[in-house]
């Protein structure tokens, strides 16, 4: 949850002589801010002068690093606007000293206060410091970044995600014996415990926590955990055990102004009273809330805090263009050197005309750069976008699989134990739970294929032919006096490529021709044969059945679901029908 530094014991009295050695800032920069048992203020003026220190010597590492501490203090006594703006003047120090683990750590850290304030900004500043870290293997800041990570997971309801990146984090730590930051992976993980509604792991994680920060006197952490308990017996509605544990948070957080916590606890207290029916306690903490709420997180505040990171983005890109400008009139500089010496012997006619025909050479290969710099933003933005679908689908599918397919098999399983558990029960009864039974197991067929189509970005022909392969076997399971056939001609690339939306709506209008071929027509024969004719795929459904009056029938839903994919798919779909039989037609744009 916060930077982790290893705690020195500081006297405030440095005097003038030590002020300026690199050594003396280093050492009130490596600081554990959570362990200084002194003011915020002091502590703010401490880095503050530390900065000053640096400035005066040109010491640039020491600087990025009072920068550094002074955005964590502000962070938390709630003045984001100047922890944003020391984030900021960090990053920059860093990024020019090439000190690629700190700048990791750093926008990581910056995405992480944005968490409660803009969650789109946190993330995407995280997962910066994140990849850089993950690049370059820094697994002392991916301890930390992993376990803020899983905090933004857990505020999204990600959960299962959350325990991932707390389990990572905790990882490392462990194998780092990183005894500060342990504390907190521990308090990580229990509150998605708490979440899970697993009270006792949750409980016992949070007190693991407590422990280890009472032996080192982490003020902070301490009033978190008390906090954090108190959350504990609040999910379980024990409210009288909740409150002296949040009031034993209050003062600590008060002391050491950390606004944010100091403005949840008061919330919690207000909620609980509530709960208790005590009107005017409830009232109180209520407005001692609000009052801390309006001076952290005003409109303005938030407004001048956007306008920072615009600034920051937008000088990060100028800077990037004028580099590519150096570059390219580098190389430009270089060109017209290589030419002048070629060309100096050639006379004042051909040193123009060469001069020209390489000059509309150089533009158009610069044109042709632009071109291919710009088709390739375009695709990568692309391929990011179908990656985010696919990742929805995958997991839109889990959801599917997971809740209501376990559902259709309990009711199948609950209709067979309730068939053998009473073997009393009626035929008409008993047919009907078959007939229910038998519905629910064909919504799990059609759930299957429906997974299985989502599952996948693109369809083969293979892969088509293999599940209408399956659907007709299955099919002649079902009706056993039909006789079934699945033809494709020998001339079809079986390596074809269909998206997964196409792909679903040709299988879909199959298994509708084919079953209501069963249903309606009562067919001794049932063909599906697939061919390739003027660059398109014929996809035909014959039956030999009764057949229907197209003229004075009514389309169903499912024909009319039947034209409606073919036209998804840019397709046509022709249907013929007599009482020799019934053939649909699928025409397919290869």
């Amino acid at each position: 949850m916060f930077r982790f530094l290893l705690f020195l014991p500081v006297l405030m009295n440095f005097t003038a002589t030590y002020s300026q050695s690199k050594k003396t800032i280093d050492s009130i920069n490596t600081l554990y801010v959570q362990g200084l048992n002194i003011p915020q203020d002091s502590i703010v003026a401490l880095f503050q002068q530390n900065l000053k220190d640096a400035e005066k010597i040109s010491y640039e590492l020491g600087m990025a690093g009072a920068h550094s501490q002074l955005s964590l203090v502000y962070a938390y006594q709630g003045k984001y606007e100047e922890s944003t703006k020391s984030s900021i003047e960090g990053i920059k120090i860093y990024e020019k000293l090439n000190q690629l683990d700190r700048v990791a750590d750093y926008y990581a850290e910056m995405g992480y206060s944005m968490k409660y304030r803009d969650m789109e900004k946190a993330l995407y500043y995280m997962q910066k410091g994140k990849t850089i870290a993950e690049a370059n293997n820094f697994e002392n800041e991916l301890k930390d970044i992993y376990n803020n990570y899983g905090v933004l997971k857990e505020i999204n309801k990600e959960l299962d995600s959350a325990l991932f990146y707390f389990e990572k984090g905790l990882q490392i730590k462990l194998k780092l014996n990183d005894t500060i930051g342990i504390p907190y992976s521990w308090s990580n993980l229990a509150g998605v415990y708490g979440l899970q509604e697993n009270f006792s792991k949750s409980r016992e994680y949070f007190n693991k926590s407590l422990q280890q920060r009472l032996q080192w006197a982490d003020s902070l952490g301490i009033a978190e955990n008390y906090t954090q308990l108190g959350e504990v017996f609040v999910a379980e509605q024990k409210w009288s055990n909740a409150i002296p544990l949040v009031h034993k948070s209050l003062p600590i957080s008060k002391k050491k102004q950390y606004q944010n916590l100091t403005q949840y606890n008061y919330k919690l207290l207000s909620d609980i009273y509530k709960k208790l029916k005590n009107t005017d306690s409830a009232l109180y903490y209520f407005e001692q809330y609000a009052a801390i709420k309006d001076s952290v997180h005003g409109l303005k505040v938030q407004e001048r805090i956007a306008a920072l990171n615009v600034e920051f983005e937008t000088e990060k890109k100028q800077n990037e263009i004028l580099q590519q400008r150096a570059q390219l009139a580098e190389k430009d500089l270089e060109v017209r050197r290589k030419n002048t010496f070629i060309f100096g012997s050639l006379g004042l006619a051909l040193i123009l005309g060469l001069l020209g025909y390489l000059l509309y050479n150089q533009q158009k290969l610069r044109n042709r750069q632009l071109q291919k710099e710009s088709e390739l933003k375009t695709a990568l933005a692309k391929i990011e976008t179908q990656n985010k679908l696919q990742e929805q689908r995958l997991r839109i599918s889990r959801d599917l699989h997971d809740n209501i397919g376990a559902q259709l098999t309990f009711i199948i399983s609950s209709i067979d134990n309730l068939k053998f558990g009473f073997t009393d029960i009626s035929e008409k009864l008993g047919s009907k739970l078959s007939n229910i039974s038998s519905f629910t197991q064909q919504t799990i067929y059609e759930l299957r294929d429906t997974i299985w189509a989502m599952n996948k970005e693109n369809i083969t022909f293979e892969d088509l032919q293999a599940r209408i392969a399956n659907f007709i076997e299955h099919a002649k399971n079902a009706s056993e006096k039909t006789d079934f056939s699945f033809n494709i001609e020998g001339n079809i690339n079986e390596a074809h490529v269909f998206s997964s939306v196409v792909g679903m709506n040709i299988y879909r209008i199959i298994q509708e021709a084919v079953n209501n071929a069963l249903k309606y027509a009562s067919a001794d024969e049932i063909e599906v044969n697939i061919s390739e004719k003027e660059a398109k795929y014929n996809i035909e459904i014959t039956d030999d059945g009764i057949g229907f009056d197209q003229d004075n029938t009514e389309l169903g839903n499912g024909l009319n679901n039947m034209k409606k994919r073919a036209r998804e798919v840019g397709g046509t779909l022709h249907i013929k029908s007599s009482k020799k039989g019934t053939s649909v037609l699928l025409k397919v744009p290869k």
